[in-house]
């Protein structure tokens, strides 16, 4: 009698152990279907049970309709975002159009017909006419790159050169803005493999978020990591004071159209470090920002974890700043002697 017992509890044993292993294999299996469904959504694919188990089935259909609820949302917002993009387009080209023929009709106007006050008047319909062109112009580009329309050219480029000539058209700007530039590029060419046309836009709209939002001072430097003979990564800083900015603001400071608070906005669409930040990203890069709460009378940083109050006593009424530091990254393009 005990060893019938026993049979029949080493029986069941092995019975129950073979259905715990199937079913934690089946849980594995799952695991690893919704890991790579998680990283191919667009190939619209199930979960499917490598073994049969009546246990899983459930918790796998459930899966199955989250999946295709989520796929359902994804398909919902791509078909928003195109219309969205189909609409930005549209708009861009038909006030372009317009706005293009009253700046022919004001260049038209004689100005020594006009006297002081009037040539004034006109000189400011100008710079509006002209700044409205630009935002425009910022539409129809941040368009274009939604939809892919702006192939790149990817050639070896020299960064640090392309840096001082944008610096130097630059330069009266920024002198202009009260900001003193520091600079940090190495006198050899500094090879990237870069679109030339985008790799300039992206230098003008870091140079120009420097000249509106800025304060003092501005720091440009090239940082190169040789990888290997073949391969490198070069990154480039744009560092520039500027107003205390709360953590919301660093966090959406690449979302398209946030221009953060009211002080901060001087006329931007909030759309150049988007563009930017695309452009890089096209390019094999891309772009991220650091930031350093500072208090400029005493020359005291601390990191953005760090308790305010504790830096700024024993000097109260002294105005709290931030240091903003836009790291680009760039594929290091081959070296000297090496083929493309």
């Amino acid at each position: 009698m005990t060893e019938i017992i026993l049979v029949i509890a080493a029986a069941l044993a092995v019975i129950y152990g073979i259905r715990f292993y199937l079913l934690k294999r089946g849980i594995q299996d799952l695991g690893k279907e919704l890991v790579l469904i998680s990283q191919q959504p667009e190939e619209n694919r199930i979960v499917k049970l490598s073994v049969p188990q009546r246990d899983l089935e459930e918790l796998g259909s459930i899966w199955n309709h989250i999946l295709e609820q989520m796929r359902k949302e994804r398909i919902s917002f791509e078909k928003r975002e195109r219309e969205f993009q189909k609409q930005l387009e549209d708009l861009s080209h038909d006030l372009r159009t317009p706005l293009t023929a009253i700046q022919g009709y004001l260049k038209l106007i004689d100005q020594k017909k006009l006297d002081r006050e009037e040539q004034e008047h006109l000189e400011v319909l100008e710079r509006r006419a002209q700044g409205l062109l630009h935002l425009i112009n910022q539409f129809y580009e941040f368009s274009a790159l939604l939809c892919g329309e702006e192939p790149m050219e990817l050639r070896r480029t020299d960064l640090g050169r392309m840096c001082r000539e944008q610096l130097l058209g630059s330069f009266a700007r920024l002198e202009e803005a009260g900001i003193e530039v520091s600079v940090q590029i190495p006198d050899r060419p500094v090879w990237i493999m870069a679109d030339e046309n985008a790799l300039s836009r992206i230098l003008g709209n870091l140079l120009q978020n420097a000249v509106r939002y800025g304060k003092t001072h501005l720091a440009i430097e090239i940082q190169e990591n040789r990888i290997s003979d073949r391969e490198s990564r070069v990154i480039l800083v744009f560092a520039n004071d500027t107003e205390h900015l709360d953590a919301e603001t660093v966090e959406r400071i690449f979302d398209r159209f946030y221009t953060g608070s009211q002080a901060r906005n001087q006329g931007g669409t909030g759309l150049g470090l988007a563009i930017s930040r695309r452009l890089a990203e096209q390019m094999g890069g891309g772009m991220t920002v650091e930031a350093r709460e500072t208090k400029t009378a005493a020359g005291v940083e601390r990191a953005p974890g760090e308790r305010r109050g504790a830096a700024v006593q024993g000097n109260a009424g002294q105005e709290a700043g931030m240091r903003l530091a836009f790291k680009t990254e760039f594929r290091g393009g081959p070296f000297e002697g090496q083929g493309i």
